[in-house]
Formats: C-alpha cells, structure tokens, sequence
C-alpha cells in the first residue's frame, strides 16, 4: 500500500512538472512563429549609420563598439557583396558618422560596396565612386542577415512543435496509466 502511494505521487509530480514544460514549450513554439517577422532592416540601418567609422568615440566602449560594427559590416559587405542595409543609396540619403568624416563627392559609399578582385582591391574605383553599374554592388544586405535568421526561426518553431506533439501524448499516457493505480 505504501508502495503505491510513493508511485501514485511520483506519478502526480511528473504529470505536474510535464505540464508546466509543456506550457513553455508552447510558449517558445508560438514565440518562435509569431516573432520571425519581427526582423526589420530599422535597427541594422540606425546601428550602421551611427558606428560605422565613426571616429569620434564619448569612451573606450564606444569606441570598441564602432570598431567592431566597422570591421563587420565591412566583412558582411565584402563576402555577400552587397552595400549598406537598403542598397547603396543608405550613405546617401542618411546622416551618418561615415558621411560626417568623407565627402559625397569623394566616398559616396565605402570602398567595400565596390566590386572587388581577386586580391581585394576594387576592380575600377573611379567607376565606383561614379555609381557605374558593374563596378559597385547595388543590393542592400538585409537580406544576407535576414535570410538566415528567417529560417532559423521557422526551425525553432517546427522544431518545438514536434517536441509538442510528442509530448502530449506521453503525457496523454501517464495520466491514463496514473489514473489506472489503485490506492
């Protein structure tokens, strides 16, 4: 009789803790589906336009933080050969601490949205800095950042609600199974 009772309450206590995983479970799931196109190009742009090459630094972070969003949104432009968030046209029309440091008629953009050589040079920098087609990289990469993240989203989503399904029926059968022990 003691036996059961240690079982029945084991039972109850895994049945409890099930539940409470699996309302969080169903919380990330529909987090994950629901959230995916919470992804906008805003505060890519606004992080771009505000460190990027920014010279003048209020403290050490800052001056760290606009290093290393330098160094990677010139990685990002480089490997996907794409050019600022939008396209081109973003160190243009915007404000910008790039635009504060170099003229328009100088550097419209920067030299890494020119299209490069095999040693990493621009292939025509004049045609560049001119805007002449095949020599600078007209699309934006919001879609080399968003793509990614899109689908990793979908993948969490699907993921978790597979671990959904599965766990409902596990519970389903302990509480049949728990509903079935004799006191």
């Amino acid at each position: 009789m003691k036996g059961t009772r240690s079982l029945n309450s084991f039972f109850f206590t895994y049945i409890i803790l099930m539940l409470i995983i699996y309302a969080f479970e169903m919380a990330s799931c529909i987090t994950a589906a629901t959230h995916r196109d919470f992804l906008t190009p805003n505060p890519f742009l606004k992080q771009m336009l505000e460190r990027y090459q920014k010279l003048e630094a209020d403290n050490n972070n800052d001056k760290w933080m606009s290093e290393e969003v330098t160094k990677t949104w010139n990685n990002l432009m480089l490997q996907n050969q794409c050019c600022g968030v939008h396209g081109p046209s973003d160190w243009q029309k915007y404000a910008s601490a790039f635009r504060s440091t170099y003229s328009d008629a100088d550097y419209p953009w920067p030299h890494q949205c020119c299209v490069m050589d095999a040693r990493g040079s621009p292939v025509n920098l004049d045609g560049c800095k001119l805007g002449v087609p095949g020599y600078y990289n007209s699309n934006g990469c919001y879609d080399a950042i968003s793509g990614p993240m899109n689908r990793q989203a979908w993948g969490v989503a699907w993921f978790g609600f597979a671990i959904l399904c599965w766990t409902f029926w596990v519970l389903l059968g302990t509480m049949f199974y728990w509903s079935r022990i004799e006191y």
